[in-house]
């Protein structure tokens, strides 16, 4: 059995406001204490850390370098802190925090937002984006399933992801030209391509003329509206540009094996509840491209085409 030893909460609280802040006066007017007060707590931690926190004149402290990484991680803890407190509060029944990765919730959730606001006008969607390590606590979390894995508890599934390749207008007249465009990548999701090629039945990709990384995948995709090169894209984050013929998806869209659910730590609560069914019926609305079959003859050039073919 794990014992915590008795952590100075008060000390910890008035150095990492000191820390955040920049300033002991600022920290002893935030927590409604004396400066001498504040400057008594960061002592303290000091001599049971072992470590000067501070340094520099008395009148302009700045922090040492352990101080930097020990108040970055205390602000952390202490949002996380106020975050559980929120969400498991009695009566914090309008406030909705959702987390959600980033290209989604700027090419999905975000434009559809309005809607839930205009059923559900009492609640107030907080939303969180995190793209490497969810962390964030929240009443709603919109993941994605790996194939081959089960869902998580407490999870609602929501749709299927369909992957396509996707260009603007005019950008290749055939099937070879799409293999000897530039290919559109993100760090995000570095092995799309691959992915792509292996749903055609490909081995492995052939290798591209020429390829061009970006950050965040709604980067890739912007560079794609643009005309910079092809992206492999799913169906839900570019469904609008299709059919408003901002992009084109000339080889259609096949099931990659992900899926989207919503995963609920209290589902039984309104808010929860209200969310969740409405996520399904936005999701039910486009989960799959209509009218937008793959020609398989041309599916088969571009898998086969080496890059830079004519």
């Amino acid at each position: 059995m794990r014992h915590r030893k008795a952590l100075p909460v008060a000390a910890l609280r008035a150095f990492e406001a000191a820390a955040r802040l920049g300033r002991l006066t600022a920290a002893a007017e935030e927590l409604a204490v004396t400066h001498g007060a504040v400057s008594r707590h960061v002592s303290h931690l000091e001599a049971l850390l072992g470590t000067p926190l501070f340094e520099g004149p008395r009148n302009r402290p700045r922090l040492t370098a352990e101080g930097r990484v020990f108040g970055t991680a205390l602000t952390a803890a202490f949002d996380q802190i106020e975050d559980a407190v929120r969400i498991i509060a009695k009566g914090d029944d309008t406030l909705l925090d959702v987390a959600c990765l980033s290209t989604f919730a700027m090419r999905w959730l975000i434009p559809r937002l309005h809607d839930f606001s205009t059923r559900h006008p009492r609640y107030n969607v907080r939303l969180a984006t995190d793209d490497r390590s969810p962390q964030t606590a929240a009443d709603a979390r919109i993941t994605v399933v790996p194939p081959g894995t089960a869902l998580p508890d407490r999870c609602t599934p929501l749709f299927e992801e369909r992957l396509g390749v996707v260009l603007a207008p005019g950008l290749a007249a055939k099937p070879a030209d799409i293999a000897a465009l530039p290919r559109l990548e993100s760090r995000t999701r570095p092995q799309v391509w691959q992915e792509w090629f292996r749903l055609l039945g490909a081995a492995d990709a052939p290798p591209p003329t020429a390829s061009r990384v970006f950050d965040h995948y709604h980067l890739a995709l912007e560079a794609a509206l643009t005309g910079l090169g092809a992206a492999v894209a799913p169906w839900h984050l570019v469904a609008a540009d299709v059919r408003a013929g901002r992009l084109l998806a000339p080889l259609g869209f096949r099931v990659s094996g992900y899926r989207y659910a919503v995963q609920t730590d209290r589902p039984d609560r309104p808010k929860v509840r209200h969310f969740v069914g409405w996520l399904q019926d936005q999701a039910g609305q486009d989960a799959s491209p209509p009218d937008i079959a793959p020609d398989m003859a041309a599916v088969t050039e571009v898998s086969a085409s080496p890059a830079g073919s004519s």
